[in-house]
């Protein structure tokens, strides 16, 4: 399959190197307004002059692209998902995918009517080390789980308003750049037993710290179930964390070292009468290789695959509206932090 790509941050970097170790599927456009960039991306991947586009609607004009990859800034994803399913272009966007729930809401209806194939960009749900954790936690290795604690933080340095992690209108804050990670892993486990509709959260205990440029710096929240599991989640863009998860059972727990960018090789701690077993969890790929390949699989039949631990439509819409709530909670009932 042939792709496109939209936006050339760091991402797309990612994305480039990453479609190198699959067959039958090529980088064949990109597009960015800015030309410098665009001119060293394709000249750094082998793309043609012809299909290098300063103007956004000329890529989705090409016919010989069946894939666009977003990866703009937050706030610019709405408008570009809109535009490639009016032009037949399966799409994936990276996350979040919109920047609040009103906006998933009209996606999903647009995506429902179309006959294009749509994923949200949260690649550690297609890493072989996710199913991997779900077939261990469908076994009750640790019995019945009962909470979940997960975290993600990096410290970004000093905020600067024209940086997109800490401008709001770009989408910026730790709840919208980092908090679907913990998130979409906390609703994950709540249902690995559910062959039901998905069980939506309840939001308590929803603390952090906001900036005078009116974003989130960190936030905390804990996620109520209606099976009884319960999960501490915990983002942060000023504070570097553990960026870990744990799950604890009736019977032990498991420690998921490196939930949200796992490597070819990694290990899952399996804790259980006061010993640790290392559990090897391996893929042939990396992680967003991993993804571009499940991805074609599932555009080739405009569906996703069964039983698949990779974001459904219908996750991505249900966490945005949690995520959507919980940065409300915040926002409403935290006095902004002044910094200099």
């Amino acid at each position: 399959m042939n792709w496109g790509i939209i936006g050339l941050g760091h991402m797309a970097k990612n994305f480039a190197r990453s479609i190198k170790e699959l067959n039958n599927t090529k980088l064949l456009g990109a597009s960015s307004s800015s030309l410098i960039k665009l001119m060293r991306f394709g000249f750094k991947n082998k793309i043609k002059f012809k299909h290098l586009y300063r103007k956004y609607d000329e890529i989705l004009s090409c016919k010989e692209i069946d894939n666009i990859y977003v990866g703009t800034l937050n706030n610019t994803h709405y408008d570009f998902i809109i535009k490639c399913i009016d032009a037949g272009k399966n799409v994936l966007c990276e996350k979040p995918f919109v920047i609040n729930y009103d906006q998933a809401k009209k996606i999903k209806e647009k995506i429902n009517n179309s006959n294009i194939f749509f994923l949200e960009a949260i690649a550690y749900r297609t890493h072989p080390q996710t199913i991997q954790i779900v077939e261990l936690l469908r076994k009750k290795i640790i019995g019945k789980v009962i909470k979940v604690k997960s975290n993600f933080g990096f410290n970004a340095g000093l905020p600067k308003k024209n940086s997109r992690l800490f401008n709001y209108n770009f989408g910026g804050g730790s709840i919208l750049d980092l908090g679907c990670y913990p998130l979409t892993m906390s609703n994950l486990i709540a249902n690995i037993h559910n062959r039901n509709k998905e069980i939506i959260p309840i939001l308590d205990d929803v603390s952090g710290e906001i900036h005078d440029f009116g974003v989130d710096l960190n936030a905390r929240a804990k996620l109520i179930y209606s099976n009884s599991i319960i999960s501490e989640i915990d983002v942060s863009i000023n504070e570097n964390m553990e960026n870990i998860t744990e799950i604890i059972g009736e019977n032990g727990s498991m420690k998921i070292l490196d939930p949200w960018l796992p490597k070819k090789n990694n290990i899952i701690e399996i804790h259980r009468n006061n010993q640790i077993e290392k559990i090897d969890s391996n893929s042939n790929l990396s992680i967003f290789a991993n993804q571009i390949n499940y991805f074609n699989d599932c555009a080739k039949n405009i569906k996703p695959k069964e039983n698949s631990t990779a974001m459904s439509l219908d996750n991505s819409v249900n966490y945005l509206k949690v995520l959507s709530d919980w940065k409300k909670i915040l926002l409403k009932n935290e006095s902004f932090a002044k910094y200099k």
